[in-house]
């Protein structure tokens, strides 16, 4: 008769030839040390001896070469795109002011409460004609409407919303669900959850057990893979949930403009002109974001990492495995970071606008309509400016709202507004 043994090592049955292979029960050998077998023969005690530390650097050549290929395919494209472009680029919504401040949109004129939302919504048959500068019905007034203020959250659609929310929810679901299945197996080891093993150390009981290769160039590359995974979802996420941040806070900045006179923020400035956020975000946001980001990142990658275990017999090297480990506290660090990370979004989309200005978010059509400028403020784009009601015209009962460097007044409630009455096109002389 064979005993099968309580260690997972396999072991040959002298009477049946049969190779069996036990489980590694813990807590079943520190219940009932006295059963402990191994081999079919029972265990008494062990010994263990301290042995001198081996410290070594080890690197994938062909990893290595693919980092240098790909950063030197970076730097082209920035150096290419740097040579190549020479035109003055839109970059953020105060490039774009500037450029229609300098040379107004014909297409865009008497529609100055034109916002991101109407532009998107309104049926293309209801839009006042804009090929015939000449037409009267180019006229439409539109009802100024801006006693409800709107909150940061409706400067982004609800499908942008939702998927980024979605994709953030549901990796911290995986992330809960992989501290969970982490929980039972250290548990059923007799481990404890929250003391097994520190940031990115490799114990005995952490190391996961994977289909994975586990020598060789295959297995390298496929366990670093596996362990930089996280960090490449992560990353994109990240991306996704800058871009909200930037944009509630360039529709915060665009929306000020009704509040208070100041010059715009560009890439290049020119006269009066403010150099541009560095990301596009105010210091207040963009450094604890940044702070965020590089914790995040850091406590992944103590999260699950790549594993190079080296066994010797003395000193003689007998082989080299590839795997995979984790670490508990990391994993529970990402899940608070990334909740609170959200949280702080969500709540930061409940703010409210103190502007009345129409809603451009980063729609051409509505910023090019609220920048038909009086003709007479020609460098309007250089010098401070501030956006509300200016003179229509004496004649006018129908007001006009835009951005200049002149003075301006709040807009009326109730009051109708479309733009300025352009000069009709001059007759064709046969």
């Amino acid at each position: 008769m064979c005993t099968k043994p309580i260690c997972e090592d396999p072991y040959e049955c002298s009477d049946t030839n049969t190779v069996y292979t036990g489980t590694c029960d813990i807590a079943q050998i520190k219940a009932s040390p006295s059963q402990w077998e191994l081999y079919n023969l029972p265990i008494d005690y062990c010994l263990a001896r301290e042995v001198e530390p081996r410290c070594k650097l080890q690197f994938s050549r062909d990893i290595l070469i693919a980092v240098i290929v790909c950063n030197l395919c970076k730097a082209a494209a920035m150096i290419a795109t740097l040579l190549i472009q020479t035109e003055p680029a839109l970059v953020t919504t105060g490039d774009a002011i500037s450029s229609w401040l300098e040379y107004p949109d014909e297409a865009t004129a008497n529609r100055c409460l034109r916002s991101a939302h109407s532009c998107v919504h309104t049926a293309v048959d209801k839009l006042p004609p804009a090929h015939d500068v000449g037409n009267d019905d180019d006229w439409s007034p539109v009802e100024f409407h801006g006693s409800k203020a709107p909150r940061w959250h409706q400067t982004i659609s609800r499908r942008r919303w939702a998927t980024v929310l979605a994709l953030c929810t549901t990796t911290i679901a995986v992330a809960g669900s992989l501290l969970g299945i982490a929980h039972a197996t250290l548990s059923k080891n007799g481990n404890d959850t929250f003391t097994a093993g520190g940031f990115g150390t490799i114990t005995s009981e952490t190391i996961v057990s994977t289909k994975l290769p586990n020598t060789g160039t295959h297995g390298l590359l496929a366990n670093v893979m596996i362990a930089n995974m996280p960090q490449l979802i992560v990353s994109c996420l990240y991306l996704l949930y800058n871009g909200l941040f930037t944009s509630m806070c360039l529709a915060h900045e665009y929306s000020n403009y009704s509040i208070r006179r100041k010059p715009l923020r560009v890439t290049s400035p020119r006269g009066h002109q403010r150099s541009t956020h560095w990301l596009h975000l105010p210091y207040i946001y963009s450094v604890p974001l940044l702070i965020a980001s590089a914790i995040l990142h850091w406590s992944i990658s103590q999260s699950i990492f790549f594993a190079g275990i080296d066994v010797y017999k003395g000193p003689e090297l007998q082989k080299s495995n590839f795997g995979l480990g984790y670490s508990v506290q990391p994993i529970i660090l990402d899940i608070v970071l990334g909740s609170i990370m959200l949280f702080v979004l969500v709540g930061m989309g409940f703010r409210k606008l103190q502007g009345k200005i129409p809603l451009a978010n980063s729609n051409s059509f509505a910023i090019a309509a609220a920048c038909h400028r009086p003709e007479e403020d020609k460098n309007a784009a250089l010098k401070g400016v501030m956006w509300g009601e200016v003179q229509a015209g004496s004649d006018s009962e129908v007001g006009h709202c835009s951005f200049t460097s002149l003075e301006v007044t709040a807009p009326v409630e109730g009051k109708m507004y479309a733009g300025l009455r352009r000069r009709p096109r001059e007759e064709k002389v046969e």
